[in-house]
């Protein structure tokens, strides 16, 4: 009986070992398959021009096969350069100030909205959550909506009042509707709704009104859902890409727009201006990844 029961415990030990084994091996590989794009990035940028043009703009003789006229496009990747070069960051940074102009342009973009959706999120929870308005659900639900369609949907209605509103070429075009956007008051009102309702009555039953409730009670307690709401809102209005096409003047336009037209006409700097062009979103992520995993699982999203 104690050699069965031995042999019981180790058989279970050894399938418990096996399972961390295939979870570990598993979730290393998704870190590979995810960190590839970044760590070609990251030591391609320190390739010279002619390594870069050999490797990623190579045409193969014609005839081997048939493809666009017997001309091929073949791409050579690799983690280690031939020969390490700083020279294409020092004509990024200092000889192409069009490159800084979209970077700041960017921030021009995305940080208004990040705390304009900040600012306004807030309030619009509270008072979906808290107002006794009879059809309040249903004026929720098709805020809501707004927030399932996709973009292209929305681009000609936005473009149309901005025209009227005589924002075209202007900021303000794409700044206004970002910072209303629903799904701030979404995760706002997802969080909100988990908060136990004793510290808002007892706030109340105190003689504070829903401003002082709000800004003294619930914006405190709010947040890991600022953080979440804010690096989850930065990163995708860092990467705009139709609305500037639409909305903005070529000299307005963010730095994810320029890196297209950038790539066929400085193709020796596009690496070392791809990975300034991350470094913002990775530099927030590291920040604040604490605060957003926390945010998300208090709000209740799946």
């Amino acid at each position: 009986m104690m050699v069965r029961h031995t042999f019981a415990l180790t058989l279970i030990q050894c399938t418990k070992c096996i399972k961390v084994i295939v979870k570990v091996s598993a979730m290393v590989a998704l870190s590979v398959v995810f960190l590839f794009p970044i760590l070609i990035v990251l030591t391609n940028s320190f390739m010279g021009e002619f390594e870069i043009i050999m490797r990623y703009t190579h045409l193969a003789r014609p005839g081997n096969i048939f493809f666009a006229e017997g001309l091929v496009h073949f791409v050579r990747f690799t983690l280690v350069p031939d020969f390490v070069t700083l020279r294409q960051y020092g004509a990024l940074l200092f000889g192409n100030p069009r490159y800084l102009a979209r970077f700041w342009n960017s921030v021009a973009l995305a940080l208004p909205i990040v705390l304009g959706q900040a600012v306004i999120s807030a309030p619009a929870a509270y008072a979906f959550e808290m107002s006794r308005l009879r059809r309040k659900e249903i004026v929720y639900f098709v805020y809501i909506v707004v927030m399932l369609m996709p973009l292209q949907v929305a681009l000609v209605p936005n473009f149309l009042m901005a025209d009227r509103l005589g924002l075209l070429d202007s900021r303000l075009a794409i700044i206004l509707p970002g910072m209303v956007n629903p799904f701030g008051v979404f995760i706002m009102r997802q969080f909100l709704r988990g908060l136990p309702r004793d510290y808002v009555e007892a706030a109340q039953v105190d003689g504070a009104g829903h401003l002082r409730v709000l800004y003294f009670v619930v914006v405190p307690l709010f947040k890991p859902a600022f953080a979440a709401l804010m690096m989850l809102s930065f990163v995708d209005n860092w990467n705009l890409v139709e609305q500037p096409l639409i909305f903005l003047l070529v000299a307005q336009e963010p730095l994810s727009v320029y890196l297209s037209r950038m790539a066929m006409a400085n193709l020796d700097m596009i690496f070392a201006a791809s990975l300034f062009y991350l470094l913002p979103t990775v530099l927030v992520f590291l920040y604040g990844q604490e605060y957003m995993v926390e945010g998300i699982q208090l709000s209740g999203i799946k």
